[in-house]
């Protein structure tokens, strides 16, 4: 026996992720995960535009706002503790000034919208089949904003609740971006606070809905997150302390999968190039004053200029203008 783990197959995509190729990642706290590590290797990635999104329905509805670029007005927030709200964003949209709170939802909206349009990949994560429905007015909430669990009605979906609301959103999405690549995958995070069985169960449903709508559209692809994280990855030392989210050995275990899957070989050779720049501008000296590292600086400047002209569509000036003002801290 030559390991002593079950691997995940993965099928080969033809889809090729590129830095001339923006993604976008919405959903479960897992979608940050690799949204992250894709950030960090400098491609043009947006995460999240809404916030976090946990359940099917909320995600389908951010889509549908940014597809239809939905203007949010006073109606559209809630008040509570003398804070105003939208219940389909996270909380950092959240003030106690109504008038900045929209601005923030309707900025965010108008960007998040441009970037949808011109993204070549769209990776979607569904967290759990739960959701919390808004007893007033039947809303199914993103995120409950620590009001009372007594405002809301907690139940899960069935899976022809789920991709019924799909099949109409994936159908536009195609209309309008052909070309553009839709992954699936369910977060490995476990949503223990139902409980072990309605974890499982909640899972599985998000499983069969996804199964179902990648048979009505073939042209979609899914990557086994969940399963790479319950098969290959089953020990509770690649869990985080909490035992709930997977650690910094699995994240990075299933980030090389997905960019062994997405991204070919020309491309991770740039990625190399980028990972030594942003590895420099973490960099911190033992003496930020000393010439050999002022000389370490210029020699940063250097390299990251000519990889700024060499490859011109991806975003270095944020590390050039750190190195230009580490080094202009150096001198007396």
């Amino acid at each position: 026996m030559s390991t002593f783990r079950t691997p995940v197959p993965i099928k080969p995509s033809p889809f090729e992720l590129t830095y001339k190729k923006q993604s976008m990642l919405i959903g479960s706290c897992f979608t940050g995960n690799i949204g992250e590590m894709l950030q960090y290797y400098k491609f043009p990635t947006m995460i999240n535009p809404f916030g976090v999104m946990y359940n099917p329905i909320s995600v389908k509805n951010e889509l549908d706002m940014l597809m239809h670029k939905k203007t949010f007005d006073a109606k559209d927030l809630h008040q509570y503790n003398q804070t105003w709200l939208s219940f389909y964003h996270g909380t950092r949209f959240s003030g106690d000034d109504q008038t900045q709170v929209l601005q923030r939802i309707n900025q965010g909206i108008r960007q998040a919208s441009q970037w949808l349009a011109n993204t070549s990949m769209l990776i979607i994560t569904f967290g759990t089949s739960r959701v919390y429905e808004l007893k007033k007015d039947h809303t199914i909430v993103s995120n409950c904003h620590k009001i009372p669990s007594s405002e809301f009605d907690h139940y899960q979906l069935k899976v022809d609740d789920i991709t019924q609301n799909w099949q109409p959103v994936i159908k536009e999405l195609r209309a309008i971006h052909p070309d553009m690549q839709i992954v699936f995958t369910i977060s490995p995070v476990r949503h223990w606070k139902d409980g072990a069985v309605s974890n499982q169960q909640s899972k599985a449903t998000l499983i069969l809905a996804v199964q179902q709508l990648l048979e009505s559209f073939p042209e979609l692809d899914y990557f086994p997150s969940y399963e790479i994280m319950m098969d290959e990855l089953r020990d509770y030392r690649f869990y985080d302390e909490d035992m709930i989210h997977p650690g910094k050995t699995a994240i990075h275990y299933l980030w090389e999968q997905f960019s062994n899957t997405y991204i070919k070989k020309p491309t991770r050779k740039t990625m190399d190039k980028m990972e030594e720049i942003v590895k420099a501008s973490n960099h911190s000296p033992l003496k930020p004053r000393s010439l050999e590292h002022q000389n370490f600086l210029k020699k940063q400047i250097e390299k990251t200029r000519h990889l700024m002209q060499k490859y011109p569509h991806i975003n270095l000036q944020p590390e050039l203008n750190h190195f230009i003002q580490q080094l202009e801290g150096t001198q007396p």
